[in-house]
């Protein structure tokens, strides 16, 4: 007669013969492969991320009398003048900007120019 401990003894004896679970070569190259292709990823995002804010390397058409060199210097890109003085006052015109310590203009703005450092 098989009696309710025999039955649970051969249930866990065959448990502990199953056999274990290897790591192969195919799972770790497989774990490779992942690895690579993600860093692929990565990188071509970063780069492209990196790309999206460069300027336009074609210098814009000022228009003249744009940024007198006494006062400011224009940006080879991005057709800006950036005030010698680098004050919230270095610049007075509607489209002044005055951000991170900079003073500064765009050439759309009509009104706009740098004052002399007083």
């Amino acid at each position: 007669p098989i009696s309710a401990q025999n039955c649970s003894s051969q249930r866990f004896s065959q448990k502990q013969q199953q056999p274990k679970q290897h790591v192969t070569k195919t799972n770790t190259v497989m774990k490779s492969s992942i690895s690579s292709s993600l860093f692929v990823i990565a990188t071509f995002l970063l780069t492209s991320m990196t790309e999206a804010g460069r300027a336009s390397m074609e210098k814009p058409k000022l228009p003249e009398g744009f940024c007198p060199p006494e006062t400011g210097d224009v940006t080879a890109t991005t057709g800006e003048c950036m005030c010698h003085w680098q004050h919230k006052n270095g610049c007075v015109g509607s489209g002044c900007q005055y951000q991170m310590g900079l003073s500064w203009y765009h050439y759309s703005c009509k009104d706009c120019r740098c004052i002399a450092e007083s």
